[in-house]
């Protein structure tokens, strides 16, 4: 079974681990990184989540070696902050399948007015309602991605 390979990115507090935590069979914490892995509809996904902290930011490039897709966690509450807009560039850098999770729907349902080429999936980390309806987005994005790559291979 190939395993995939996914950040995830957001600001501090945007409820990151809360969702890692739902999602993963055992979640592993460390000051710099959190660590899990879980079967999503038969198909096996490896997590990596860099704290939110500015003095973490160095964990991004270390995380997103040979990564297969990402999700961005956005505190609805708050909305589009510039780390946000900075994560989602450094996303579409890497050229792979993301989606955004618009976090603390319980709080502020509002929908987030940005403009991205990404799924925006409303999500309550704490109770997981809307988690695994974008986990399966992802996964369907990141397997159109694979079939576009494959096309490619043939036709060259």
């Amino acid at each position: 079974m190939e395993a995939k390979k996914i950040i995830v990115l957001g600001d501090s507090d945007s409820g990151k681990t809360t969702a890692l935590e739902y999602i993963c069979e055992n979640l592993t914490k460390t000051t710099a990184l959190d660590y899990g892995k879980a079967l999503i509809n038969d198909k096996k996904a490896y997590f990596f989540c860099s704290p939110g902290n500015k003095r973490f930011a160095f964990m991004q490039d270390v995380i997103s070696k040979n990564l297969d897709g990402a999700i961005i966690f956005i505190d609805n509450t708050i909305g589009i902050t510039k780390n946000n807009m900075k994560l989602i560039r450094f996303i579409e850098e890497k050229r792979v399948p993301y989606i955004i999770f618009a976090n603390k729907q319980d709080i502020n349902n509002k929908p987030l007015n940005i403009d991205v080429n990404a799924p925006i999936i409303p999500t309550n980390a704490i109770t997981g309602q809307g988690i695994k309806n974008g986990l399966e987005r992802l996964f369907k994005l990141m397997s159109n991605e694979r079939m576009k790559f494959k096309q490619i291979a043939v036709a060259a």
